[in-house]
Formats: C-alpha cells, sequence, structure tokens
C-alpha cells in the first residue's frame, strides 16, 4: 500500500483473491502489482529475499479523487484570547469577550457537573436579563442557538441579523395562533441545516423573571423537546439582571455569577408518556433553581469556572460575515461618537 502512487486508492482487501467478485468490478478498478516480494521472516528495513515469494496484486480505485474546499484560517486579535484556529466570532469568542471582558463577568461554579456533550441537547435556562444572549451562549460553550423573539431583531440588529444569518439565534414570533406545528418543523429545520451546534437553550418560563422564585414552565417547546426524543439539562445562572438589564435599567461590571448543571434528562426514557417527563422536568428544574441561589446561603465555597472553547475552521463566507459585521459596528460606534460630540459642542 505505502508503495501505490498517492492519487490512488486502495479498496478493502480480502483474505483470499478467489473470493472477489470480479464481476461486480467498475471500469476504474483495477489489479495493480505491487513491487515488494513478501517472505516469512521479512522485518521492516531488511530488504525482501528474493524466491519463495508470491505476487501480491492491490485492487485500486484509479478515479482522481477529488479534493476537499480549502478552508480559510482566521487568526482574531491576541485581545479575544484566541491563537489558530478559531471559535465562531458570534458565539464563543463574542460571548466570551462580553461576559468576562467587557462586563467583568466573574463565572463560580455550583458542584462538580459540567456542560452535557454527549448528544443533541435542549438545555433549559433562567431568562432574567439582556445579559442571558451572551452569559448563555458562553456557559453552552458556543454549542447550542438561542431561541428568542423577533424583538431581539429589532434592538439588536448588528448582534441578531449577523448571528440569524449563522445559525446563532432562531427568532420566532411568540403568542402566534395555530403556529405550533410550523415553528416545530422550522426547528426542526434550523437544526438539520446548522449541524455544528448540538441543541439550543429554551427559556421555559416564557418570559423574563427577576423574581426570587421561578415562574411555571410553558409546555410548549417542551412538547417538542419530548416528542424529538432530545435529551434535556438545566443550566441555571443567578445575579445575571445585575450584570445588564432593561427591566432594571443597570448595568454593571465585575458580578459574580453562580452557575449550575444539572443532570441530565433523557425523554426517551418517557416514551409515550409527556406529563411524566413534564413533571421530571419541573423537578430538576426547582431543585437546580434551589441549589443555585442557595449556595452562598449554604457558604459554599464556589470555583472560578472558565467555559471550554470550542475550535472551528472558517469558511470564506463566514470571514466575509466576521469581516462585515466588525466593520459596521466600528462605523456605528465611529457615528454615535461624532454625534454625541457634535451634540456637547452644539
Amino acid at each position: 500500500k505505502n508503495a501505490l502512487p498517492s492519487s490512488l486508492t486502495p479498496l478493502p482487501s480480502t483474505s483470499r483473491l478467489s473470493r472477489l467478485n470480479f464481476s461486480s468490478l467498475h471500469q476504474h478498478h483495477h489489479l495493480l502489482p505491487c513491487p515488494l516480494r513478501p517472505n516469512a521472516g521479512h522485518h521492516a528495513g531488511q530488504p525482501a529475499r528474493e524466491g519463495g515469494g508470491v505476487r501480491v496484486f492491490v485492487l485500486c480505485d484509479t478515479r482522481v479523487r477529488a479534493q476537499p474546499a480549502p478552508v480559510v484560517h482566521v487568526r482574531l486579535p491576541l485581545v479575544l484570547g484566541v491563537r489558530g484556529q478559531v471559535p465562531p466570532l458570534l458565539r464563543n469568542v463574542w460571548s466570551k469577550f462580553m461576559t468576562e471582558t467587557v462586563m467583568g463577568v466573574r463565572l463560580k461554579l455550583v458542584g462538580t457537573r459540567v456542560l452535557y456533550k454527549e448528544g443533541k441537547c435542549v438545555y433549559l435556562s433562567n431568562h432574567r436579563a439582556w445579559a442571558d444572549f451572551f452569559i448563555d451562549v458562553y456557559i453552552t460553550e458556543g454549542r447550542a442557538f438561542i431561541l428568542s423573539r423577533f424583538l431581539v431583531v429589532y434592538v439588536f440588529p448588528l448582534f441578531a441579523v449577523p448571528a440569524m444569518w449563522v445559525g446563532a439565534v432562531f427568532a420566532f414570533q411568540r403568542n402566534k395562533p395555530g403556529a405550533h406545528e410550523a415553528l416545530n418543523q422550522q426547528l426542526d429545520a434550523h437544526l438539520k441545516t446548522h449541524t455544528d451546534f448540538s441543541g439550543f437553550v429554551l427559556y421555559p418560563e416564557g418570559t423574563r423573571n427577576i423574581k426570587p422564585t421561578a415562574l411555571p414552565l410553558k409546555r410548549g417547546l417542551l412538547k417538542y423537546t419530548w416528542s424529538r426524543q432530545l435529551d434535556v439539562q438545566v443550566i441555571m445562572a443567578a445575579d445575571k439582571e445585575h450584570v445588564l438589564s432593561q427591566k432594571r435599567a443597570s448595568a454593571s461590571w465585575g458580578v459574580e455569577v453562580p452557575v449550575g448543571y444539572s443532570e441530565v434528562i433523557n425523554s426517551k426514557a418517557f416514551a409515550g408518556n409527556f406529563e411524566g417527563f413534564l413533571v421530571e422536568v419541573q423537578r430538576v428544574w426547582d431543585l437546580e433553581w434551589e441549589r443555585v441561589y442557595g449556595a452562598r446561603q449554604r457558604g459554599e465555597r464556589l470555583r472560578t469556572h472558565h467555559p471550554k472553547v470550542q475550535l472551528v475552521e472558517y469558511t470564506g463566507g463566514k470571514v466575509v460575515l466576521m469581516l462585515s459585521t466588525v466593520g459596521l459596528t466600528l462605523a456605528a460606534g465611529l457615528i454615535l461618537a461624532g454625534a454625541v460630540a457634535g451634540f456637547a459642542r452644539g
């Protein structure tokens, strides 16, 4: 095999040549003689002995193999903490940059469980404030896209539009009559199209809740999760509303955010029993809420949590998207700064 030209592909070998079905071979399959003569006792690095050997043929596919499409490797500025291969800009790098650098959030892990990565999963998270959109992407390591109302597109167009393009945000209209099945089909298509995501972040309370107690969980998308037999993990993060909140009209730097990852719920174990699945989700949700929000009161020592980074390679299209997004953001910042300066002088 090592003596063959690199353009030829050896086909799977058989123990006996007589077992080959020559009638099934195609025009591009050929038996090519191997230049070596193997002998008993022959070792690597020693010439094969003459005599007593057998001719060896290798069945090859002589078609020219298609070369993979070129991949563009990008190096982002070191201020984003990335070298070599890079994570997706609107997921890992953007969320880490916003969480740790811009807002100075200090994530603290409650317990020892970490993010579930063994299969398709729906991550249930508590919806507290605008800060959720970068903190929750970061603590799911960019593996899950965010379900959000279309309102986010209007409020954060420079973030939402590129994020929707690469699949990082799935925007939908809430309370649209008779749209449940259409929404389910759209989610199916989204997961099938954007295969680099292993699931999505779902806010099962259905709205932002800054109360000290949880709201009842909505059934709609939990039923979708159950019907598709997706795994479920609750990820609870406390005090996100103190980082950046529209309801509180406040923003703070350096907030400590306890984070807890629950046990994994296997939807397949509740086949034909949605009500039982719903009860189990509610049980785990309540348990995780109490575990995370009560960690400080119990005096637990929490260790610093830095979610791992998922490395990928950028295609040409994503490079264009990344550079154009950065350019538009910088241009908007310059225009805003100029407007503020002009207003101050006037």
